[in-house]
């Protein structure tokens, strides 16, 4: 079993959830795809998934802490596997036009300057910071040149 899967498992028994065969099967396509994926591009992926079933099990393992949701428009969700789980702090690179999402790591000095800037704003604020997300709104290459 991966590390993954022992994450995934633990996390939804934690939350009150069975690790369900479907779940397992989630957790290897998001963790093939590597990225941030629509709904569509899981479809496109895994068309033996149905949609219904697709829906709630994101919506569950969301609520469990192993799933994220990037909700970018007014209709359009990515989803992709939590830090938690990937141990993969990263943030997004988000078109506002055509709405794709790619994921930017940045550098151990940005992040660190980053996190000691939102600590500062969140103490101030009485606060207590526990984690960051930054999502970065623009225009991508592709549409750029359209």
């Amino acid at each position: 079993m991966s590390d993954h899967h022992t994450i995934a498992r633990r996390q939804m028994t934690a939350a009150g959830h069975m690790y369900t065969r479907g779940r397992q099967e989630l957790v290897d396509l998001l963790t093939e795809i590597g990225a941030p994926a629509t709904m569509p591009m899981l479809l496109e992926r895994a068309p033996k998934l149905v949609q219904s079933s697709l829906y709630r099990n994101l919506a569950v393992m969301e609520e469990a802490g192993l799933v994220t949701r990037l909700d970018v428009g007014d209709t359009k969700s990515y989803y992709e596997l939590s830090e938690l789980v990937t141990d993969d702090h990263h943030h997004h690179l988000v078109c506002k036009d055509c709405n794709s999402v790619v994921d930017v790591n940045l550098s151990d000095r940005a992040e660190r300057s980053i996190e000691k800037s939102l600590d500062s704003a969140a103490t101030e604020a009485g606060f207590e910071l526990v984690d960051h997300r930054i999502d970065l709104i623009g225009t991508c290459a592709d549409c750029k040149t359209a």
